[in-house]
Order: structure tokens, then sequence, then C-alpha cells
């Protein structure tokens, strides 16, 4: 067996890397959302180059979380969508 299907070094390190990567994901998500509220307030008050900025640079920081937490995927057992019998 290899240390893998052990439950080994190698399988706490993969699981490591998927931890963070989710806490990655979910910081950028929570600090997008952070800075679009500050970056549309700055615009509400009044027209700001710097809210303007600041806002396209949220929603690029928002696009990054979103695109980075849906690469985590949806299983969490191991088992890959394709490995599934196909119901009928």
């Amino acid at each position: 067996m290899s240390a893998r299907e052990e439950g080994g070094p190698a399988r706490r390190r993969g699981h490591r890397r998927e931890r963070e990567a989710e806490e990655r994901a979910r910081r950028a998500l929570g600090g997008g959302g952070l800075l679009l509220v500050a970056g549309l307030a700055l615009v509400g008050v009044g027209p700001s180059d710097a809210g303007m900025g600041l806002t396209v640079l949220a929603l690029l920081v928002l696009i990054y979380g979103i695109h980075s937490f849906g690469r985590l995927g949806t299983e969490r057992d191991g088992r890959s969508e394709q490995a599934r019998a196909p119901s009928r």
C-alpha cells in the first residue's frame, strides 16, 4: 500500500492544500465584498476616481474568489462525478 492509501503524510499534505485553497477563496470573497462596499460608498458620496478604481478592483477580487471557490469542487468524500454510475 502507498502512503496515500494508508492515510499517511501524502494524504495529510493533500488535505492541507485543499483546506488552504478553500481558506484563500473564502478570504478573497470576503475581502472582495468589503472592498466592493467601500468602493460603492465612495462612488455614492460623489464622483470619485478612487471609488471607481476600488470598485473595479473589488469586482476582480470577487471574480477570482468565485472562480477559485468553484474550482474546489463539490465532492468531499474523494469520489468524482465521473466515477458514479449514471442514474436512469
